[in-house]
């Protein structure tokens, strides 16, 4: 049976996340976002663009019922996205929502899930929640090497919402950038944004992938290296290669990085400059 195709989208620092059955998610770095509904054809892709985001209310401390109501409404998702029922998904995903980041011990408890849908989907919303799911990151780090590339990708998207896990999981979202699926690659891309420093090393596979076929992968990558500065000014001959993209979006996201980059590499040249050299 053909699993439905979940795409969940917000926030400015996009990080597109998905389980096996497809679709996507998109946190801000180091925020939190609400759920909503996956582009339609020719639309403006959400990955090149920067959307107003719509944070998570603020709620109170998690209490031990909060586990249950959480356990009931993720077993309702992964059935619901196994029977590819739109409907039970919309109910389900409402309750999760309302829960906020009282859903995060319901979620890490089915990180090693026999079902891999459940592991992708637990590792999806755990990154929705973002910062606020950090008590499930030892869950998160052993899914790093599971089997299902969607699980690992998910995983190391919510890790890298937290702090302290830049240096795990910049190498495995670097190398997902080259996978097959354009999902993939649109969550690698996005959610390198988060790792700071930590993605230098990440730049010229950045690079190579404004070549991507996919234009919102394009476009996630650009806006990715214009995040990071001054740190990609080797990636500015490639992003301004895109000014033909035929895709407007993938225009924009080039134009808007090579700005930044440029900006902040003259910053950094300015204060590198010696006080006494300006007297």
């Amino acid at each position: 049976m053909t699993m439905m195709r979940i795409q969940l989208a917000c926030a400015v620092v996009a990080v597109s996340l998905f389980c096996g059955c497809g679709g996507g998610s998109k946190p801000a770095a180091k925020e939190r976002a609400s759920w909503g509904a996956k582009p339609a054809a020719g639309e403006t892709s959400v990955a090149a663009s920067e959307p107003v985001l719509e944070a998570v209310p603020a709620q109170s401390e998690p209490g031990d019922a909060d586990f249950p109501r959480g356990s009931e409404a993720f077993a309702e998702l992964v059935t619901a996205a196994q029977a590819n029922d739109g409907e039970a998904w919309t109910k389900a995903e409402a309750k999760l929502q309302e829960l906020g980041a009282h859903a995060t011990a319901a979620l890490a408890a089915r990180l090693d899930d026999e079902n891999p849908v459940a592991r992708e989907l637990a590792a999806m919303f755990l990154a929705q929640i973002g910062p606020d799911a950090a008590s499930a990151a030892d869950g998160l780090l052993k899914l790093l090497k599971d089997e299902s590339t969607f699980a690992r990708v998910n995983a190391a998207a919510a890790l890298s919402t937290f702090d302290g896990y830049a240096e795990q999981t910049a190498p495995i979202l670097t190398a997902l950038l080259a996978d097959a699926d354009e999902n993939v690659r649109l969550t690698a891309a996005t959610s390198l944004r988060n790792v700071g420093p930590a993605a230098a090393k990440s730049v010229s596979s950045l690079a190579r992938t404004l070549g991507d076929p996919n234009p919102q992968v394009r476009a996630a990558a650009a806006a990715t290296l214009g995040e990071l500065g001054s740190t990609a000014v080797t990636s500015l001959p490639a992003l301004r290669r895109m000014g033909t993209d035929a895709d407007e979006a993938v225009v924009t996201a080039a134009s808007q990085a090579i700005r930044r980059i440029a900006d902040a590499a003259r910053e950094q040249n300015a204060l590198a400059i010696p006080a006494s050299a300006t007297e």
